[in-house]
């Protein structure tokens, strides 16, 4: 079954809702505050009503007044465990893991998860990396032996108050929700395990739990402090339940105040504001995507009243003092069928699928656990700089040349999440996978790669090629029926598109002529010819100012591809039947699925493919708003492939980025050697003639053929996935 498009964008690991700086305003606002018993006490009307209008105007409640179940106050808790984790985490040393973020901000971190169980002891996963440093020093780091003392008490206590939070938000829901809410596809004949309500779909998933420490490098710049160390975004999963921000003095006996820097996008002015905390045994629950996609895509509120708010918030960090930080994320449960997609399970998508912004943007970091239980969120590539050594056959960055918080993965380094730089916490392996959960040994493979969190190994699940189109009869395919086909028409210019004939690789001739329509307005009449079968086939503008990708990312084209809608795991739609299409590839995430369809009108366009040969025809003045220069020269690229249905890879000999002069037909190919291929990338077969029928093996017959998910659409952007 294909997933939707908008499917794919709400299982989004997290959602990008802006990028503005969260600390350009001085205003403030605090959240609506309930307590503990005025939620739990069925009879408090008073409580459900704060509880809905919260959540429905602001998408933030904070509960406050909570006890332990042996009696103790969240206050008491929560400063017996902070107050020692940045401590603890300092003793720990080199093992815990880092990011260091945009502002300078260096965040260390502990991970766990609460798994869907009755019994809380069991529901509770342990912090290995804790165990493991007090197993091996039983006698050091007074600091993690109190956090551990503290731990299991606080997480269940977080866990009541997660719990009657569902609950009460259910009741509130009540009757405009359908039953069940959710469909198991574990529902055995004659039993009743699906999702009835909020409160069961909550407690059916996982929990995913970080205790994080920020702290301003030593080294960090002047200036520095007006920079937001994380961006506005909005967290995935159904909500976040986290205690505030509150720094550590350790020269004052572990004292702790609150900390500022959270801010939040108002819902009536847009604006993005201060939110205060006054008290500090605030546990706040702030609504997720996951409302969207569960509750809000389902509600029978024929008048919005019950409409819930995911939450856009920042944080901006100013303090030299460590700040410490918890927070719950509650996932949908990984075998609930999605409710606009009845045979795919969140837990599915979650493995299979890593989604960036639809304004093709990289998505950004979480303040809590916004990334996907098992992928990374964040799949922009990180490239070293182009003046690199082309060593590892000659793509510019090799393993070694990649920071601590960043995996060598698609031949560069690429910067690791909250979620893949603590895959060890949870006894997950990081590797480098394609959205197929395939792995790639090393890093060393071209397609659509990224890091995530799996127990998935090269061994276990090696990259396999895609299943293989039907290739060339070369006894059909001669010399003289390419010269047929290259004839259909008359064109005032053809040049072919091969930098070098003595390489190897499919003809490729381009025919033009300048054109006027009855208007006097000059348009580019053009015929792309491949010789090779209907994978996809391209051509576009070239983006000047990309310097990695030969021109390829930002770059605008013309696609043509054998099918509609795109799955990176399953490829194109063929029932939908060939068409063209105008697309701008996203900035830094080459990924066929990150490209943004303009849905603008190709004039004239055509597509012609026969068992042997590939073209693309089009009559334009412009291709996205971009005009060709009819009066002089225009930066193309182009590419092509022949193997797959999955729209994610060419040879390096299938593509290539020239300047056309489209008056006299000068040709001036860009022979720069590119940081992103080398001729080793491809299996091919001898050199051919320039006009040989005989047919290059487009794809790396493992790495290459893993690519990101383009298939056979001939893009003439040779920017395609690599």
């Amino acid at each position: 079954m294909m997933t939707s498009p908008l499917v794919l964008r709400l299982l989004a690991c997290a959602s990008l809702a802006s990028a503005a700086s969260s600390s350009s305003t001085s205003a403030k606002t605090t959240p609506q505050r309930i307590t503990y018993t005025s939620l739990s006490s069925a009879a408090d009307d008073s409580g459900s009503d704060l509880l809905l209008d919260a959540l429905t105007k602001d998408g933030y409640v904070s509960i406050t007044d909570i006890r332990s179940q042996h009696g103790l106050h969240f206050r008491e808790m929560k400063h017996n465990l902070m107050s020692n984790l940045h401590e603890c985490l300092s003793d720990i040393g080199e093992d815990v893991p880092l990011q260091h973020l945009d502002d300078g901000t260096v965040r260390k971190s502990f991970a766990t998860v609460t798994l869907p169980s009755a019994d809380d002891a069991a529901s509770q996963q342990p912090i290995h990396l804790l165990d493991d440093y007090l197993a091996r020093n039983p006698h050091k780091s007074a600091a993690c032996h109190a956090f551990q003392e503290h731990l299991s008490d606080f997480r269940s206590t977080v866990g009541d108050a997660t719990r009657l939070f569902a609950a009460r938000l259910s009741a509130e829901l009540g009757v405009s929700l359908p039953h069940p809410l959710l469909v198991s596809s574990n529902v055995k004949r004659g039993t009743d395990d699906n999702y009835d309500d909020v409160e069961s779909v909550v407690m059916g998933g996982e929990q995913l739990e970080h205790f994080h420490s920020y702290q301003k490098g030593d080294d960090v710049k002047e200036g520095n402090d007006s920079m937001a160390t994380i961006e506005l975004h909005t967290d995935q999963g159904l909500f976040i339940a986290f205690t505030p921000g509150m720094l550590v003095d350790h020269s004052t006996d572990q004292s702790m105040e609150l900390s500022d820097g959270f801010y939040v996008q108002d819902s009536t002015t847009g604006e993005n504001v201060l939110l205060e905390f006054t008290q500090d045994d605030d546990l706040v629950f702030m609504l997720g995507d996951g409302v969207n996609q569960i509750i809000n895509n389902q509600l029978g509120d024929e008048d919005g009243k019950k409409v819930l708010r995911a939450t856009p918030h920042a944080l901006s960090l100013s303090h030299e003092q460590p700040r410490v930080w918890y927070g719950r994320m509650v996932l949908a449960p990984n075998d609930a069928y999605l409710p606009e997609a009845a045979s795919t399970t969140f837990g599915q998508l979650r493995q299979a699928f890593v989604e960036s912004s639809s304004k093709g943007e990289s998505i950004p970091m979480g303040i809590g656990c916004s990334s996907n239980s098992k992928m990374v969120i964040n799949t922009s590539r990180f490239l070293a700089d182009e003046e690199h050594d082309e060593d590892e056959g000659g793509h510019g960055v090799s393993e070694n040349q990649c920071a601590d918080d960043s995996m060598f993965c698609w031949y560069r380094c690429m910067a690791l999440t909250e979620e893949t730089a603590t895959c060890a916490e949870r006894r997950l392996g990081l590797q480098c996978v394609d959205p197929r959960g395939l792995v790639v040994e090393g890093g060393a493979g071209h397609g659509d790669f990224y890091p995530a969190c799996t127990n998935n190994t090269h061994i276990t699940h090696p990259i396999t090629p895609y299943p293989q189109i039907e290739q060339q009869d070369t006894d059909v395919c001669t010399a003289d029926l390419w010269t047929e086909f290259n004839a259909e028409e008359e064109y005032d210019h053809v040049i072919s598109l091969k930098p070098d004939p003595t390489k190897p690789g499919p003809a490729t001739n381009l025919y033009w002529s300048i054109i006027e329509s009855e208007d006097g307005q000059k348009k580019l009449k053009a015929r792309l010819t491949f010789n090779d079968v209907f994978g996809w086939l391209a051509m576009g503008f070239a983006n000047e100012f990309d310097t990695v990708h030969n021109g390829m990312n930002g770059g605008k084209v013309l696609l043509m591809k054998p099918g509609g809608e795109y799955s990176p795991v399953t490829g194109l739609d063929l029932s939908v039947g060939p068409n063209v299409g105008a697309y701008v590839i996203d900035d830094t995430d080459s990924a066929f699925r990150h490209w943004v369809d303009t849905e603008s009108a190709v004039e004239k366009a055509s597509h012609e493919h026969t068992d042997c040969f590939t073209a693309l025809s089009f009559e334009s003045d412009n291709i996205s708003g971009q005009t060709f220069n009819l009066e002089g020269t225009d930066n193309i690229i182009w590419a092509g492939n022949s193997n797959d249905y999955y729209v994610g890879y060419h040879s390096p000999f299938s593509r290539a980025r020239l300047t056309i002069n489209w008056l006299t037909g000068d040709v001036e190919f860009f022979v720069s050697k590119p940081a992103w291929g080398a001729e080793d990338d491809a299996d091919v077969s001898e050199a051919d003639p320039l006009d040989s029928p005989t047919k290059l093996e487009d794809d790396d017959s493992s790495s290459s053929t893993i690519g990101a998910s383009i298939g056979l659409a001939i893009v003439i952007i040779s920017i395609m996935m690599h």
